[in-house]
């Protein structure tokens, strides 16, 4: 799992494949497995991930591994626009009793809604996760089908889950936006914060998104500063809260407010290295390097997170682009001294 928090994917394979033949724990193993194919999935290396799946399916003792492991490799065709063959692998393991994970169906759900395949998609997936709500409300919305859209979301309201909901509140919101009713737009985003006492992360987060791609600069802003004034919560605030208005400063050319911001909100979220991350390859996108160095120091000087690969691949192409070769190889270096580091402060603390 240390090479996988690093990013490291191509020794965290060469491990996995070995690990299959091993007597441990086989779900601990299947889970290990599970965890390499899907960060292969997130760096878009899915020629990578289906050949791993393929020599699990062919080497592994156990189905456990294949079964666990169909949900990443379904998300992987759906993510390639590959429907009918996740179709397909989906339907292949149902027939053998191993329904494959929520997420798997609801990347289903979302290829059959993207793919005009709607009806197909609540057939299939209606009743899997509160989630999939979102997936069909907007995907009514998209038609036009508002009347629809609006049975769903009251459908929705009905449970006790008030985050999903307010997100559902967001799309429609964007959706008023979209036809150009703003003053509708602003009316359902204000009944949303009055329904609701609280108002979670995810949520939070999609209000946030909306309001400054349309141009409601003021109310997202007050939005983030109420958000920020709970921010002890972590539930109420998180990473992308922050990268949100970090991001949203760089595009206006604000980099004061941006590192203003980043310090007032990285001490309070759960994953403070995202919001480092995302910094850092702001600052290389706008040829700052000696800013993004500094906190690119500070991040390695941190005890209990470390720059993941990605991190340290943004420093190394901002040092190769400058012309700073030995900078670039000093930087890979320092990947695998991180990660023995890491895993030393982590024995010295059990």
């Amino acid at each position: 799992m240390m090479l996988i928090k690093l990013y490291n994917l191509d020794a965290a394979a060469e491990q996995a494949r070995l690990a299959i033949f091993s007597t441990g724990n086989p779900l601990l193993t299947a889970e290990t497995c599970v965890a390499i194919i899907d960060a292969m999935r997130s760096d878009r290396r899915y020629s990578d991930a289906y050949d791993l799946f393929h020599y699990y399916a062919h080497k592994a003792k156990s189905d456990l591994i294949t079964n666990l492991c169909s949900s990443p490799i379904i998300i992987a065709l759906c993510d390639e626009g590959k429907l009918d063959e996740a179709l397909e692998l989906y339907t292949h393991f149902l027939l053998r009793n191993r329904r494959p994970s929520y997420r798997a169906q609801l990347a289903l759900a979302q290829g059959l809604v993207d793919a005009g395949r709607i009806d197909e998609a609540i057939d299939k997936f209606y009743c899997v996760d509160r989630s999939v709500y979102g997936i069909f409300i907007r995907g009514f919305l998209d038609l036009g089908n508002l009347e629809r859209a609006n049975q769903l979301f009251q459908e929705l309201k009905l449970s006790d889950d008030s985050d999903t909901v307010a997100q559902a509140s967001a799309m429609f919101m964007e959706h008023w936006f979209k036809q150009e009713m703003d003053e509708k737009a602003m009316e359902c985003y204000l009944s949303s914060k009055e329904e609701f006492s609280e108002i979670y992360a995810t949520a939070a987060n999609a209000f946030l998104k909306v309001l400054l791609r349309y141009g409601k600069k003021k109310e997202a802003w007050l939005l983030f500063s109420q958000m920020l004034e709970q921010s002890k919560c972590p539930r109420k605030f998180d990473s992308e809260s922050c990268n949100i208005m970090v991001d949203e400063c760089f595009k206006l050319g604000k980099i004061s407010e941006a590192v203003e911001i980043f310090h007032k909100s990285v001490g309070t979220v759960s994953h403070p290295q995202l919001a480092y991350r995302n910094l850092i390859t702001k600052f290389c996108e706008q040829d700052l390097l000696s800013e993004a160095e500094q906190f690119f120091a500070e991040m390695c000087s941190k005890k209990f997170f470390l720059p993941d690969v990605p991190t340290y691949r943004t420093m190394m192409d901002a040092y190769v682009k400058k012309g700073r070769v030995s900078d670039a190889v000093k930087t890979v270096n320092q990947t695998l001294d991180a990660s023995l580091n890491y895993i030393a402060k982590k024995v010295i603390v059990v």
